[in-house]
């Protein structure tokens, strides 16, 4: 019988079946940073922009013959200046020598270019992540404060004068105030668990549409429980009772609602857009929503933005991803992946915010 038989050449030489291949599932979109336009170069950290709003209504008429004696000014009490930061965005990266010229690896043709290309795709991930964040701006003190801008979840609804944003106040008195209204947002302090109804979106967008007066198509940014809150609002699923009302009891039907075709062989619930009196909502599930707290990112599922796209950009310091080559000492090759971005939202009354606790 042969010596050199399979099993006998365990441990003696014998190499392993590897697939030149390595399976990646995690291909999260950012639909945010995808879709926001792409502003101009920030002439500076600390970048500013002008919102405005028009008149009310003026009624009453004017006596003939007399004279003006009264003037209207339509910027002071209108107009105003808000501001944010820009943020640098870094990923740094090395591989040893060995790994680099002679390790083989198998479905790497180049570990070096491999990580570089996940350092880009981690700092577009911590852009979505931070820029849908409720995150504050502040500036930089050359010690341990970087620069931070403020994400969309801290435009939506707050106020908070020297640390990016400058929305407007009561004070001082007639200056104008750009702060979302209340009733733009929903879900404050609350689990989402079945408060989401059709209602409450229909309300929402009427409250927008009291601020601007049209009829708009938004794109929502969506957590995952947030996206199926709104499939469940397709069908209906009720107890009957044969007790008290609101208690059921032994011998209690179950009626669950459909809004489809009966005859349908295909089964399919999904809301991918909602229609409503005072605009159309498109829903982009995400996995990049949620708080900031210091330097730590916290996911939230059932938090959701209602935003206008054509009030939202982002402005990028030079390229979106900048490659250097790091001194190599010996340990090998390094490369520093950096990007400068700063968040511009036009004007937070025409944005709206489901801001539930969780789910």
């Amino acid at each position: 019988m042969p010596l050199l038989t399979e099993p006998n050449l365990s441990g003696r030489g014998k190499r392993e079946d590897l697939m030149d291949m390595i399976a990646l599932v995690d291909a999260k979109d950012t639909p945010f940073t995808s879709m926001a336009r792409k502003g101009s170069k920030p002439g500076n950290m600390y970048f500013r922009w002008q919102a405005d709003q028009n008149p009310g209504v003026t009624v009453g008429g004017v006596v003939d013959g007399t004279d003006v004696t009264s003037y209207s000014n339509f910027v002071v009490g209108y107009r105003k200046e808000l501001a944010n930061y820009a943020q640098i965005f870094r990923q740094t990266v090395r591989v040893s020598k060995l790994t680099q010229d002679i390790a083989d690896v198998a479905g790497i043709r180049d570990e070096l270019s491999d990580n570089i290309a996940k350092a880009i795709i981690a700092i577009k991930r911590s852009m979505e992540a931070t820029f849908t964040s409720d995150q504050l701006g502040q500036p930089d003190n050359g010690t341990t404060n970087p620069y931070l801008t403020a994400g969309v979840q801290a435009w939506i609804g707050g106020d908070n004068i020297g640390t990016g944003l400058n929305i407007g106040t009561t004070a001082p008195v007639g200056a104008p105030s750009f702060i979302t209204p209340a009733n733009s947002i929903v879900g404050t302090g609350t689990a989402l668990g079945t408060s989401l109804t059709d209602t409450v979106v229909q309300n929402l967008l009427k409250s927008i549409y009291d601020q601007t007066g049209k009829y708009k198509s938004f794109d929502a940014i969506v957590g995952t429980d947030l996206k199926r809150a709104f499939t469940s609002l397709l069908g209906t699923t009720a107890l009957t009772t044969t007790t008290t009302a609101s208690v059921t009891g032994a011998g209690a039907t179950k009626v669950q609602t459909f809004q489809r075709d009966a005859a349908a062989d295909t089964f399919i619930q999904s809301v991918d857009v909602f229609q409503g009196d005072f605009g159309t909502v498109r829903l982009h599930p995400t996995t990049f929503l949620g708080t900031i707290s210091g330097s730590t990112w916290t996911q939230n599922t059932a938090r959701g933005l209602v935003l206008d796209m054509d009030l939202i950009e982002v402005r990028y310091g030079g390229n979106v991803a900048n490659v250097t080559a790091l001194p190599d000492y010996g340990a090998g090759p390094a490369r520093l992946v950096e990007a400068v971005a700063g968040l511009v939202v036009g004007n937070p009354l025409g944005l709206g915010k489901f801001n539930y606790t969780g789910a």
